[in-house]
């Protein structure tokens, strides 16, 4: 099959593979992969990107570099075959699904960050048939794409058990930080102060509920969200931003009693004064795992019309044009989520239609 993989620090568009789907698996098409800041990370900061996968004991993440690796964890597909033992597998069936797969010594890989499970920069893949999530006829597949990186956001803020009576910060409004400011407006939390250097993101986060969105450059969030909050509301910061440095600057800025929410996942050894957050009482929570229920939760927002998932992608590209889409969103003035379409010819970033 052809797919987009990562050699040599680099991304090729080549023959690989074809997956084979085994026991408790099923054999998928690709119909649209989302291109996401841990991809950019993996692509950039290999060998960093690793280590943190062996520092953390964690081998779900762990592949050979030099080997191909097909990156993609943000998918919808359709599919198309059952492994041996796969009962109740729907051949032609539109899904989504959390991005894992068990391998044949039992060990849980991450699809996508793997070298014997190819990502949705490819054709196909292989997934475990109970991580499949159907998508409804009437929500077009590639749009349900969006599903991983906005439950990423609903699933963190719902963590926090936000109410009402609750006040945000979210660092950078990317798609996971979009749908934190989406999960915040649901719970009816205010003020929501979203920050983030793009005026597009900006922009989006105030139609999916932000009550204020600026440029860090201009103003600083939490003196915005000091102006913004009354006497007494306590404050909670997403960030979702992977920059050394950040999480020590919003320990120092915000008020006693702030729980911030690590996000954003930084790669590099980082400094903190934890003597800062001790007189403060601050509470730091680093986010992995999100409730399960989440996942299929934030596909029902989709389908339901309570998030606007289709106006968050910006572009979209085949598999030659994966190289092009990377550039392109390391400098996001000019795009939310950009989806590989391995059907789609030519290396050009295509407006949606």
């Amino acid at each position: 099959m052809r797919a987009t993989v990562m050699r040599g620090g680099r991304l090729v568009t080549d023959d690989v593979p074809e997956p084979t789907p085994g026991p408790g698996q099923v054999l998928v098409e690709t119909v649209a992969c989302g291109i996401c800041g841990s991809d950019l990370s993996a692509l950039a900061h290999t060998g960093d990107f690793l280590q943190a996968s062996r520092d953390s004991g964690v081998d779900m993440f762990l592949f050979d570099p030099s080997r191909d690796v097909v990156l993609g964890h943000e998918f919808s597909v359709r599919v198309l075959a059952a492994g041996p033992d796969t009962p109740g597998v729907v051949e032609g069936q539109y899904a989504v699904a959390l991005p894992w797969a068990i391998d044949a010594a039992g060990v849980v890989r991450g699809i996508g960050y793997s070298n014997d499970f190819p990502g949705g920069y490819g054709e196909r893949m292989v997934l475990q048939a109970m991580a499949l999530e159907p998508v409804p006829d009437h929500v077009p597949p590639a749009v349900a794409a969006l599903t991983e990186p906005l439950a990423v956001g609903f699933g963190n803020v719902a963590r926090t058990g936000i109410g009402p009576d609750g006040t945000a910060v979210v660092v950078g409004a990317g798609p996971i930080g979009l749908g934190v400011v989406a999960g915040l407006a649901e719970r009816g939390v205010a003020p929501i102060v979203a920050s983030d250097p793009s005026r597009l993101r900006r922009e989006t986060a105030l139609r999916l509920g932000a009550h204020r969105a600026l440029d860090p450059a201009e103003e600083d969030p939490i003196e915005v969200w000091r102006s913004l909050a009354s006497a007494g509301q306590e404050l909670t910061v997403f960030n979702c931003v992977s920059a050394t440095g950040l999480l020590n600057r919003l320990m120092h800025a915000v008020p006693p009693r702030t729980r911030i929410m690590q996000i954003g996942a930084v790669m590099s050894d980082d400094v903190i004064r934890p003597v800062v957050g001790v007189y403060k009482d601050l509470v730091i929570e680093m986010c992995m795992v999100y409730p399960h229920e989440e996942y299929a939760a934030t596909l029902r927002r989709i389908a339901d019309g309570t998030v606007d998932a289709a106006s968050l992608i910006t572009g979209e590209v085949g598999l030659a044009g994966v190289p092009a889409a990377v550039d392109a969103l390391r400098r996001p003035d000019d795009h939310i989520k950009i989806l590989v379409r391995p059907g789609l010819d030519g290396t050009a970033i295509r407006t949606p239609a």
